[in-house]
């Protein structure tokens, strides 16, 4: 086992028990104290979890980053009424940014009947669609380091470029969201392009189906103060509320 992998599992392991000691991993993966010390000094310096004397404990902002194929199933027809509708807000001419996601990918196949786009992105999965599509547009494609679970381009290379750039409208994906912490993400490289893709718009667009409510991830990239419009499949009353007195419009798929 990869040390990547025996440390996802030692995620796992934690999220089960809550706590676990560094005897009790070694003799679960087989491998040395040190190597499993090595481990948990990582996991912590990634915000997963806190060690502890002898072992480790779960951080509270400690969940995994699922891979784009993992969760592109996952709330499908949420997503794919979730895109609909932004895509319904994007209008002939419009120069739009489009993060990566298994929700804002649904937009693509909503364009087929809009004129003259630009389309600025930093996901694979996203470009390809464009490539495969008929849509009438030119596409700006973001370079940087490639992340292979989510097949986004992130790091230095790819936030200088997009922060050259200006957008009528940027929709952003969002991995956990609620009132007190905004909008979160697992990796702080893509927080920082999400940040930048932000600052670069005109309006701002948070694309989330219901199971992203009350999520907490390790990098917060928007307080609610930053947000213009949230699309979602369902919310209850009262944080539809909240969200309207912080000015944040809300529009249901």
């Amino acid at each position: 086992m990869f040390a990547e992998e025996r440390r996802k599992e030692i995620i796992k392991t934690l999220e089960n028990s809550k706590r676990a000691s560094v005897n009790e991993l070694s003799e679960e993966f087989d491998v040395s104290r040190a190597t499993i010390r090595r481990d948990l000094s990582e996991l912590e310096k990634n915000g997963f979890l806190r060690r502890t004397h002898g072992g480790a404990i779960l951080s509270a902002s400690s969940k995994l980053e699922p891979s784009y194929k993992e969760k592109e199933d996952h709330f499908a027809k949420e997503k794919a009424a979730i895109g609909k509708k932004a895509a319904d807000i994007i209008r002939d001419g419009d120069t739009i940014y489009i993060d990566a996601g298994t929700t804002t990918r649904n937009i693509i196949e909503h364009l087929n009947e809009k004129n003259n786009l630009t389309i600025v992105s930093n996901a694979h999965h996203i470009i390809k669609r464009i490539k495969d599509s008929e849509i009438d547009c030119e596409l700006v494609v973001v370079g940087g380091n490639f992340k292979k679970t989510t097949e986004a381009m992130i790091g230095p290379m790819a936030e200088e470029f997009l922060q050259k750039l200006r957008v009528d409208k940027a929709f952003i994906g969002v991995n956990g969201f609620n009132l007190d912490a905004g909008a979160t993400t697992p990796d702080p490289r893509e927080a920082k392009m999400k940040e930048i893709a932000i600052s670069i718009a005109a309006e701002n667009f948070f694309l989330f189906d219901r199971s992203k409510w009350e999520e907490l991830y390790f990098c917060r990239f928007a307080d609610l103060d930053m947000i213009d419009f949230v699309i979602t499949d369902q919310l209850s009353g009262e944080k539809e509320k909240a969200l309207k007195e912080k000015n944040i419009q809300v529009i249901k798929a």
